[in-house]
């Protein structure tokens, strides 16, 4: 069917809804949700979910126009294919792999099941194109809930008060990409006070994902026994700057922990790293970084804890 609904919500014809186009890795879409959800309370709408996309290595699905992005999702979906190309991936719920306890105390949500468009319009009941309005340009957008406000737009295009949102009166509001590292200026109290909540309370509460995070870190040493990196240097831009990425890594963390002990023998400082990176521990671009200190864990170190995750099986695959 192309509805899974949540269990206390049923489609009534006055309801007002909102959804958006997915696109790229996990943290892009996650962030996409994010301001969805907090659109969907602000708007007083029902949000409709896509799944989450799993691509194993790079994402084939990136941001791009409104259109081009809903052809290649649904091109994607029914074919499993993409510019002729077989695409691995999976369609994961977010229920499944989130926390959505907050969620559900706030607004009203429907799974949506694919991307085709002229069966959305038809499952919400909407007759004339009139009741949709379509943010084609959604991802140039920065969207302000203070139409005061002096922030200014930095890299994104087109300021949209929020107010101006909530007054149109179309059943459905489908954005194009929701994704930007600051798409929303909260600057209310109680706008500021949900947005806080929302990233706070949304966390991963897979059990299966928890256990295996709570071996590894027993194993390096406890919670408050390591400091945590990230270093994305695998693909597009991040691939061209990984050189810079790396050593400003370096130097963050010599600054910000002046205490490790860097490498002059064999043995582990009282402090130990949890790298975690999208490239091979051989990589030669992080060389400098396992050169620099002493005790540098990464995930491949820990092959056997994730022994588990080779049986889980998405049901929908």
């Amino acid at each position: 069917s192309f509805w899974k609904l949540n269990n206390n919500l049923s489609i009534i014809h006055q309801e007002k809804y909102l959804t958006y186009l997915p696109h790229s890795g996990f943290n892009n879409q996650r962030m996409e949700l994010e301001y969805a959800i907090f659109l969907a309370w602000y708007l007083n709408r029902t949000l409709i979910i896509p799944h989450l996309l799993l691509f194993k290595g790079a994402a084939p699905i990136t941001s791009k126009s409104y259109d081009s992005m809903y052809k290649d999702l649904n091109v994607l979906i029914t074919s499993g294919k993409l510019r002729k190309k077989k695409v691995t991936y999976t369609k994961w719920n977010w229920e499944e792999l989130m926390d959505f306890t907050f969620v559900k105390q706030n607004i009203k949500y429907i799974h949506r099941q694919d991307f085709n468009f002229t069966q959305l319009i038809e499952s919400l009941h909407i007759n004339n194109n009139a009741e949709v309005y379509k943010i084609i340009n959604s991802r140039q957008q920065q969207y302000y809930d203070d139409p005061t406000s002096t922030t200014e737009l930095g890299y994104l295009q087109e300021r949209v008060n929020l107010i101006d949102l909530k007054n149109r009166n179309e059943k459905l509001l489908h954005f194009g990409s929701l994704f930007a590292e600051v798409k929303i200026i909260a600057q209310l109290p109680e706008n500021q006070k949900f947005w806080s909540q929302l990233k706070h309370k949304m966390l991963i509460n897979n059990l299966m994902i928890i256990n295996i995070v709570n071996d590894i870190i027993d194993k390096i040493g406890g919670t408050d026994n390591f400091i945590g990196a990230h270093a994305r240097i695998g693909d597009s831009r991040f691939e061209i700057n990984k050189n810079q990425t790396v050593q400003k890594l370096i130097k963050s963390l010599q600054e910000d922990f002046k205490h490790i002990k860097e490498k002059n023998n064999s043995s582990c400082s009282p402090t130990k790293i949890f790298l975690a990176t999208d490239v091979q521990k051989n990589d030669t671009s992080i060389r400098p970084f396992f050169q620099t200190f002493p005790c540098i864990y990464v995930l491949s170190d820990f092959n056997d804890l994730l022994e588990p995750l080779k049986s889980l099986k998405n049901p929908m695959d």
